[in-house]
């Protein structure tokens, strides 16, 4: 069934794909009538998270939020169709980066990366900075449960020559890179929630406890990487601005949570920015340090 399913919708994106922009987009607004008004494609996971972010906002506000949130949704999905068919200088005309001169210091000091981001604004098209740094370019990813489409997305983000891997693999697979010696880029979407049975470590994300992965941190502190935030801005419709903003220069000589923290902390300055082009849509605060089977580890902002 995974097969045909790929085999049934495959031509139907390439053409997608292949179209100008403003028809593309335009496909987008059909498709965001029918994923918000017929379906209502988790409005009450959206509010939900909104309202905890933003208990100042009135309901009226919540819902011009809700609906801004899914149209940038859908806008990000078809986005990812049209990178099948763009080329580097394409998708470098619509994703700008701003600061890369950091990086190059970070290069001309020898020291790999670790670069931590966020579900916000465009997380895809992040991956034309493969030949504009002189690093390798790895980034960690979630698969898909079709394997057919993981493939056809896992093939898009390395088009320009960057090398994914997955959640499982990340911790030994960036341990072996670093070990060896190469100059790379690590990119990790650092926001995930973890599932309950997952769940162990909490801090706070806009003042709510919040269960947080700490891999970012722990691979970090144990090879004294350099840490970055990638601050992704919508600058209008299908463009985008990024910045790179030094974490740490040597991660071994942070304190435990303070990677994590202040991550959380930019990421969290830049969402009250932009808040409409965050992904809502999954269930943020589901995890708790009371129903959780793991022993719970608390950072200090929890403790105070």
């Amino acid at each position: 069934m995974q097969a045909i399913a790929f085999y049934l919708f495959y031509p139907l994106l390439w053409i997608i794909s292949r179209l100008p922009a403003r028809l593309t987009y335009l496909l987008s607004d059909f498709a965001f009538l029918i994923v918000y008004y017929v379906i209502g494609y988790r409005k009450k996971v959206i509010i939900n998270n909104l309202k905890i972010a933003f208990p100042e906002k009135s309901e009226i506000e919540l819902k011009e939020l809700c609906r801004k949130t899914t149209q940038h949704f859908c806008d990000s999905f078809i986005e990812v169709i049209m990178s099948m068919s763009m080329s580097h200088d394409e998708m470098l005309s619509r994703f700008e980066y701003t600061n890369l001169e950091l990086i190059h210091q970070f290069r001309d000091q020898k020291r790999p990366i670790i670069v931590m981001f966020g579900h916000q604004a465009s997380y895809e098209w992040t991956m034309c900075i493969d030949g504009l740094v002189d690093y390798k370019i790895i980034a960690v990813y979630k698969p898909l449960a079709n394997k057919y489409f993981n493939k056809l997305i896992v093939d898009i983000r390395q088009k320009f020559n960057s090398t994914m891997i997955t959640m499982r693999e990340a911790s030994s697979n960036i341990s072996q890179s670093i070990s060896n010696g190469d100059m790379a880029m690590y990119g990790l979407i650092a926001d995930q929630s973890p599932a309950k049975y997952r769940a162990q470590h909490f801090t706070t994300f806009f003042g709510k406890t919040s269960a947080v992965f700490m891999g970012s941190e722990k691979l970090a502190k144990a090879h004294d990487t350099a840490v970055v935030y990638l601050a992704v801005e919508k600058i209008k419709r299908g463009h985008y601005k990024a910045n790179f903003q030094t974490i740490t220069e040597n991660a071994a000589q942070t304190k435990d949570w303070e990677i994590t923290d202040t991550f959380l902390d930019l990421l969290e300055k830049q969402i009250r920015k932009q808040p409409e082009y965050y992904l809502w849509s999954h269930k943020r605060w589901k995890a708790t340090p009371e129903n959780i089977k793991r022993k719970p580890v608390l950072s200090p902002r929890v403790q105070q």
